[in-house]
C-alpha cells in the first residue's frame, strides 16, 4: 500500500486540527474555523453542521456544540473558505472552496478594508479643499502609507493564486 494512502490515526487527525485551530486563533479567529477547514481538508465532502459537530466531537472526545460549528462556517464562509449549498428548507452542506485557505482570505480582506480606508481618507481630504495644512499632511502620510501596503498585498495575493494553480 503506498504511503500516502495510509489514513492516519485519530490522535494524529486531532493533532493537526489542533495546530490549524491555534493558528487560526493567533490570527484573532476562533479555533472552530481551524478546526472545520482542517477537517474538509482531511475528509473532503459534503458535510452538515451536525455532521461536522459529530466528526469534530469524535476527534476532541468532547461535546462541540452545533451553534458553534454554525458561527465557524459564518465566518469561513464571509472569507471564502467554505461555500454553503442547499436550503432551509432540506438544509444545508458545506465544503472547502476551491483553491482557497485562510491566509489567501485574509489578505484580501486586508485589501478590501485598506481600500475602503483609502475611499474614507480621499473623501475627508474633499471635504478639507486644503484649508487645514496638518490635516491635510496627516492624510497624505495615511494615503500613502496604505496605498503602499495594499501594493505589497495585492503581490502577495498574486504570487499565492500563481502558487495555488489560480
Amino acid at each position: 500500500m503506498p504511503e500516502d494512502s495510509i489514513v492516519a490515526p485519530d490522535s494524529l487527525r486531532k493533532e493537526f486540527l489542533e495546530i490549524v485551530g491555534k493558528a487560526y486563533a493567533h490570527y484573532g479567529y476562533p479555533e472552530y474555523c481551524g478546526w472545520i477547514e482542517g477537517l474538509l481538508i482531511l475528509e473532503p465532502k459534503d458535510w452538515t453542521q451536525k455532521d461536522l459537530s459529530e466528526r469534530l466531537g469524535e476527534l476532541f472526545s468532547t461535546s462541540t456544540s452545533i451553534p458553534s460549528v454554525n458561527r465557524a462556517l459564518k465566518v469561513l464562509e464571509s472569507y471564502g473558505v467554505v461555500e454553503k449549498e442547499g436550503s432551509r428548507k432540506i438544509g444545508f452542506t458545506y465544503r472547502l472552496r476551491p483553491s482557497s485557505n485562510l491566509i489567501l482570505s485574509m489578505f484580501q480582506q486586508l485589501l478590501t478594508v485598506n481600500q475602503d480606508f483609502i475611499r474614507k481618507l480621499q473623501a475627508l481630504e474633499q471635504k478639507n479643499q486644503k484649508k487645514d495644512s496638518s490635516l491635510r499632511n496627516a492624510i497624505t502620510i495615511e494615503s500613502t502609507m496604505a496605498k503602499i501596503w495594499n501594493q505589497s498585498m495585492e503581490q502577495i495575493i498574486a504570487s499565492l493564486q500563481h502558487e495555488m494553480g489560480d
